[in-house]
């Protein structure tokens, strides 16, 4: 079984732990509610391929959803879920109607996104961050229709590479206190403790089951700590997953410092007009957070300003953060996050109603 977080969520998890599995809190701390992060159940094969098309050929007419990978794979995923296959859920009976309207709204919202790019073919805009050790942000799709901004990118980050095995100084432990993977950053994520809380015991079981053979051996039983061991052998080749835990088993503790560059979920008109809510999905993996590769964003509800405009030019806030790791055995794991730099990325789009 798939040892991410999304996995849990998209068993049915509580209502009061949701947030637990579906945010990566190191980017919700500092700034809520930054990192908003919508889930995807699958991959998607196509865009790369499709990435390397339209780059190595310029935009030219292919095939429909080619010029706009993203938005065809969101538009069948909501016709998928109006033909209820592989999403009927007994509880979910007295709001299928509702679910149903969403679904439908949101497929035709996509078709239309679609159909857009396909007739009008945007050329690609890539737009290089030199403060950012030449990390980039690639517009491929866009489509604003007066309501509602959507738009495709490929988040190229150039960081250094993570550190596993950083021992922090006194000033900066100091600083490590916030529990990591986890929403209540200074509660208790003791899964016994959650269980009693109220979390399901599907979900309980999951976290036990899934454990890696290192985990279970030293029965973690933290939510953050068994969430750090996933991470770190997702991360980590299977050499520096077998290091970091020898250095865990032998000094009792592990640090890690990861470098991150994220766009911000406030964007912005060039007035500084703020846009509203918005959500990102990682279009490459069900990773939960969305960094790096491409990610979907959506501003869905659009202030008066920003509406029925001819053209909507908009700002991206790039950043690029440090996130600090500190973990003992039989503790939970703590997190410090630290921002390095800010960029600030205009683009403008069309409105394509």
């Amino acid at each position: 079984m798939n040892r991410e977080t999304i996995t849990l969520m998209l068993n049915g998890l509580d209502d009061n732990y949701i947030s637990e599995a579906a945010v990566f809190c190191p980017n919700t701390v500092q700034e809520a509610p930054e990192r908003i992060v919508q889930m995807k159940k699958k991959k998607i094969i196509v865009l790369a391929l499709a990435a390397v098309l339209v780059f190595a050929l310029g935009v030219t007419a292919f095939a429909a959803g080619w010029l706009a990978p993203m938005f065809n794979e969101m538009k069948q995923d909501y016709q998928n879920r109006l033909s209820k296959e592989g999403y009927t859920s007994p509880e979910f009976a007295e709001v299928e109607d509702l679910y149903d309207a969403y679904y439908q709204e949101q497929a035709e919202l996509f078709e239309n996104a679609e159909q857009y790019m396909n007739e009008k073919q945007p050329q690609v805009e890539k737009v290089t961050l030199p403060e950012f050790d030449e990390s980039s942000v690639t517009l491929l799709e866009r489509y604003y229709d007066g309501e509602t901004l959507l738009i495709g990118i490929d988040l190229y980050e150039s960081v250094p590479d993570t550190v596993v095995g950083y021992e922090p100084d006194d000033e900066l432990m100091d600083k490590i206190t916030n529990v990591a993977f986890y929403s209540d950053v200074t509660g208790n994520d003791d899964l016994d403790v959650l269980l009693e809380e109220g979390m399901t015991q599907e979900i309980y079981d999951l976290y036990i089951n899934n454990r890696t053979d290192y985990a279970e051996e030293y029965d973690f039983r933290h939510l953050s700590a068994i969430e750090f061991d996933w991470w770190l052998e997702n991360n980590l080749s299977s050499e520096e997953y077998e290091a970091a835990w020898k250095t865990l088993r032998e000094t009792g503790h592990l640090g890690v410092v990861q470098s991150i560059v994220y766009v911000g979920d406030h964007i912005k008109m060039a007035d500084g007009t703020d846009l509203g809510p918005t959500g990102q999905e990682n279009m490459d993996s069900n990773d939960t957070y969305a960094h790096s590769g491409n990610i979907l964003i959506r501003a869905s509800e659009l202030p008066d300003k920003a509406k029925n405009l001819d053209q909507l030019d908009f700002v991206l806030n790039v950043r690029q953060v440090r996130v600090y790791y500190y973990m003992e055995l039989g503790s939970p794991c703590y997190f410090f996050l630290e921002q390095v730099a800010t960029s600030e990325v205009p683009f403008s789009i069309e409105n394509g109603a």
